[in-house]
This record gives C-alpha cells, structure tokens and sequence, in this order.
C-alpha cells in the first residue's frame, strides 16, 4: 500500500472507529476516505477498503495512490487483469508512481508474460534506478527466462541497495547452480538462510551432492 499524498494519513497506531469518525465529520474529503481506505486494508478488510478508495477517487478523480492501492489488493487476489488497469489509471494521473509499474510487472509475471513483466520493471528502474523491488522482480523474471547472467546482476544489485534480502540471495543461489558452480550456490544459500529466508529443503540437497 501507499499512503505517501494523503492528508493527515492515519499511522498504524490509529484504529479504524478513529478515522472512520474523521470520515462522519468530513464525509466529502478524499482523503478521509482515503486514510480509513488505507486502515480498513491494513486490517485485511479489503472489500471495504476497496469501497473507499473508490470513494476517494470519485471526491478526487486525480488520487493515483488509490488506483495504486486498489492494484495492489486485486494482485494479493489474484486479479492480476484488475491489478493492472488499476496501475495503468494511477500511472495516467501519476507517471512517477514507481509502485505501479512495479504491481504491472508482478502481475504480467504471475501471468507468464515475462517480456511484458520486464518491460514493466525497467519502467520502474527509470523512475528509480535503486529500486529493490525491481531490480529484484527483474532478476526473478530472467531467471525464469534462463538469462542467469542478467538475473545475478539484478539480484546483486537489490543486495547493494538492501542486503537484507533473503529472496535476493536464494535467486542467486539458484542462478549460480545453473551456471555450473556449486561453490557460489551454497555460500549464496547460507546466506539466505542467516537471513531467514527458508530455502527449500531439495535444492539445498542439489548444491550439496
């Protein structure tokens, strides 16, 4: 989720019956509607949540972070058609939405569209070149792809900008027993397992034969 325009967003700290009070005494602000939105969906109420974002964007058609949120629900779903609309609407209003190129790419991968995933996630990369989530993203996808070479460099790079990212480490791990060395394979398996990524079990067994 996204709150990074709104008004006064509600922290995690604030329960719904609060921001829903916000919302009774100014029911024609976006971003009223927009922070119980955000809370409603912080607690998984995502039906709701998705009611008021859509409030939201009809008080303020220009909200992108409410197309943005509402995406970000419909790909947790599994709408990944929905999910990608809903980013296309945010990045309409708002080109430098980078979350929204990133969902578009999730979405494409999850619907076995690489080259559009790919595309999707150096749109991200332009917004901002140190982006985790798309040099991440990136490297899943070309490792899906067989292109190792440009899936290490990926998740490298998401390691240089954050290297607390287990996932980064496995997929590197992975992409390395392809290329033929076993060596780079484990220390990089070890490495996503001391960061409490859990590496499955029949892989680690491959790396260590």
């Amino acid at each position: 989720m996204t709150d990074q325009t709104s008004t006064g967003a509600s922290s995690g700290d604030d329960t719904i019956e609060r921001v829903e009070q916000t919302v009774s005494e100014a029911p024609d602000s976006a971003s009223a509607h927009y922070n119980l939105a955000l809370a409603l969906a912080r607690s998984k109420k995502f039906d709701q949540a998705i009611a008021e974002f859509r409030m939201a964007l009809r008080l303020k058609p220009g909200l992108g972070e409410a197309h943005i949120n509402i995406g970000g629900i419909l790909l947790e779903r599994g709408d990944f058609d929905g999910c990608i609309e809903e980013s296309l609407k945010a990045l309409e209003f708002r080109p430098d939405l980078i979350q929204g190129c990133v969902n578009i790419g999730i979405a494409f991968m999850q619907k076995g569209m690489m080259e559009q995933a790919i595309d999707s996630f150096h749109k991200a990369l332009a917004i901002n070149p140190n982006s985790v989530a798309a040099h991440l993203n990136l490297g899943n996808a070309y490792l899906a792809l067989g292109e190792l070479d440009k899936s290490v460099e990926h998740n490298t790079r998401a390691l240089e900008i954050n290297p607390s990212f287990g996932m980064a480490q496995n997929n590197l791990a992975v992409a390395w027993f392809h290329k033929g060395d076993k060596e780079k394979a484990r220390h990089h398996a070890r490495q996503a397992e001391a960061l409490g990524y859990a590496v499955h079990s029949d892989f680690l067994k491959l790396i260590e034969e």
